[in-house]
């Protein structure tokens, strides 16, 4: 199985990133790291499902496993049944902590994720107007099942978020860091923390943000 080492420098909330799916994601975001990738490598931009991925076994030690990386796994162009056996494969490894993360949260609401404790569901909020809803949307999606873990990424943080962060166990905050990228202001990540604080949520800030303060936390 292609499981991508990740710590220091790279995706470092997680130790593994699996992409049993892959191809060029069409929300077509600026910001996006892989659109350079898609542009150098043509065959990586062909949407497909990986089987050897999806065949293989996870290591038998537990991990943090952020599943779909490269591209929106559950964007409305990939079709119901790749995201179903992802889904499936999940559920075969209860020890393992899986991640995913989409712009198009209310797709979570098309598949059933009972049984799913060992996973998290999280959306994008960038700053921007067309992910402003997108909490409230994960939210609604995911409302049938209790205990459900959900979390936000701010990541690019690309304006100030007002957010009562209602039905949110952990956020991520991080910064553009593509060449070139205005920083950040650093007021923008605290109004969040200071939020997350009050409500309870877990926080954890990405090195590429420059916080002063390191902070890195996850959920148990």
């Amino acid at each position: 199985m292609k499981l991508n080492k990740q710590g220091p420098g790279k995706i470092d909330y997680c130790d593994f990133t699996y992409n049993p799916i892959s191809g060029r994601c069409q929300h077509n975001c600026p910001y996006c790291y892989m659109q350079g990738f898609w542009k150098r490598y043509p065959a990586m931009a062909e949407l497909q499902i990986k089987e050897k991925h999806l065949q293989s076994n996870f290591p038998k030690k537990p991990a943090v496993i952020f599943t779909g990386s490269s591209t929106d796994m559950f964007g409305d162009w990939v079709p119901d049944e790749w995201i179903q056996r992802v889904l499936d494969k999940v559920r075969e490894n209860p020890r393992h902590t899986f991640l995913f993360l989409t712009k198009n949260p209310e797709r979570y609401a098309d598949f059933s994720l009972m049984g799913l404790n060992n996973c998290w569901f999280g959306t994008t909020v960038d700053g921007t107007e067309r992910t402003a809803d997108n909490r409230h949307k994960l939210v609604w999606a995911t409302s049938a099942y209790c205990g459900i873990n959900r979390f936000l990424s701010f990541e690019p943080l690309l304006g100030p978020v007002e957010s009562d962060l209602f039905g949110i166990k952990w956020i991520i905050i991080g910064a553009n860091s593509n060449r070139g990228a205005k920083k950040t202001p650093m007021e923008w990540a605290y109004t969040l923390f200071k939020t997350a604080k009050n409500k309870g949520a877990k926080v954890w800030v990405k090195d590429n943000y420059g916080y002063p303060e390191r902070i890195k936390e996850f959920p148990k």
